[in-house]
This record gives structure tokens, sequence and C-alpha cells, in this order.
């Protein structure tokens, strides 16, 4: 969605666009980020997961190149669109809490899926953790899992597994949807509905929002601001001589069946 939304902003300015996937994997983000200065990229925009590109994007503004760091905050950038992981968190943690509270009683069983791999998510982490206990004090946290950064087909495993280990188990509140909306499908496939079990996280993809319409386990998202529009803003700006000394903020919405209308419209 991101890819998408930049990429219609820059053809509408009339600029060249590419898009390259390092799977975090930090030697292919490098050699992305080297081959881009061949090109002679004006900006690049750099969702890195961690600092271990800072050289390559030092060599990359010493040649003159713009850097638009987004989603995590390093050393090297021009301008830097991020949010207080800690207090996005918090919104995730709060969520949780408030459900756990009016479904359950208070008597809430949780899982946290975090990672220590990366800061700002181990910051997403200690949000969450710190905001279930201030709101929902009567609810345990059974586990606080590292699910990792690459969580594509963990959210599934670590769920079963959690399922397995904690019958009692109530809700599981994630760092990101990716895990999240695969647990919602794990959850949903070992007989547990939405009256009885929640699931929470950020990110507000299409996929979460679609499973908070239909009333599944996955009760509440954290959506950001659609990041494309302000990225291509930034660069922009950054083009016509601008310099920016502060982090730039991206405005967070917590989604919930109340309001999950206002994101996204079914089929």
């Amino acid at each position: 969605n991101i890819d998408n939304g930049l990429q219609a902003e820059c053809e509408s300015r009339g600029w060249d666009y590419v898009a390259v996937s390092f799977d975090n994997d930090s030697a292919t983000a490098v050699t992305s980020i080297e081959n881009m200065v061949t090109s002679q990229c004006d900006v690049i925009v750099a969702m890195v997961s961690d600092s271990s590109c800072d050289d390559a994007l030092r060599a990359a503004q010493e040649a003159g190149v713009k850097i638009v760091e987004c989603g995590v905050q390093t050393d090297v950038y021009d301008v830097c669109i991020n949010t207080d992981q800690y207090e996005t968190g918090k919104m995730i943690g709060e969520m949780a809490g408030n459900w756990i509270n009016d479904t359950l009683g208070g008597a809430g069983k949780v899982v946290v899926y975090t990672t220590y791999q990366n800061t700002d998510m181990q910051n997403r982490g200690n949000g969450i953790q710190d905001a279930i206990k201030e709101v929902a004090p009567d609810a345990e946290i059974l586990e606080v899992v590292d699910i990792g950064k690459d969580v594509v087909g963990s959210g599934t495993s670590t769920t079963e597994t959690m399922l397995q280990k904690y019958p009692d188990l109530n809700c599981i509140v994630a760092y990101g949807d990716a895990a999240a909306v695969e647990s919602n499908e794990a959850v949903k496939a070992a007989g547990k509905s939405g009256d009885s079990f929640g699931i929470f996280a950020c990110d507000g993809t299409e996929q979460a929002l679609k499973a908070i319409t239909e009333g599944d386990p996955m009760h509440g998202t954290v959506r950001f601001d659609d990041l494309g529009p302000i990225m291509a803003e930034y660069s922009q700006r950054l083009l016509e001589g601008e310099t920016f000394d502060d982090v730039i903020s991206s405005p967070a919405v917590e989604v919930t069946a109340e309001n999950v209308a206002e994101y996204y419209t079914a089929e």
C-alpha cells in the first residue's frame, strides 16, 4: 500500500519511481542503495529495519542524494518520518486492555508478540506491556514472545504453540498486523470466536481491517496516515532546499469495530 501510494504521488509530479524490496536482508539493502546512487537517483526513501545501512546512506548523501527515512530512525537522513514507537505500543495495549475489561471482566490471559531484533519494535512491545498492566491490572501476561522481524509464517506457528501451551489464552497482542492476521486465522481454526478471544496489533492493513469488520478475533489495529503522500511531500520540499531538524511524526488512530467503516469498505 505504501509502495502504490508513493508511486502514484511520484507519477503525479512527473518523477521516475523505482521500488526495491530488501527482504529484511541488510546486504541486499546496502547493494540496492549503492545501485540507486549509481543510477543517479535524486531521492532515496529508505524504509530500512536498523542502522546497518548507515554507511551506504551516508555515501549516498555525500554523492548529493537526499535521504528520506521512514518507519525507523537511524543516524543518517535528511528528513525522518517516524512515530514514537513506545506510544504506538501503548495505543495497542490500551485497546487490548479496554477489550479485556469490557468483554472478559478484566480476566485476560495474554501473550505479547514483540521482537528484540529491532529497537523501535522493542520499544513498541514495551509500550504494549505497560499499557495492558495499567489499563487492565487484573489481566495476566502469560508470555512475551520474540517473534522476530520476518514474521511470515511465524504468526501461525507461534499461535498454534501458544494455544497448546496455554489452554486458557484469550488475548494475543502483536507489534504488527502481519503476525496478528496469521494469528487470527490460527485462532479461528482452533474453534475460538471473536466473542471470547481478542487480537490487537498495528499497521491498519486491509487484512486486519477486513477481520475487524467480520467480527473475527482480530478486534483492533493502529492505523497510520497514508505514508505515500507524506513521503512525496517531504521529498519535494528537500529538493526545493528545505532542511529539517526534527523528526516528522506520522499521525495514528486506533481502529476497532466502532470506527472501522471509516477506513474499510467490504466488497
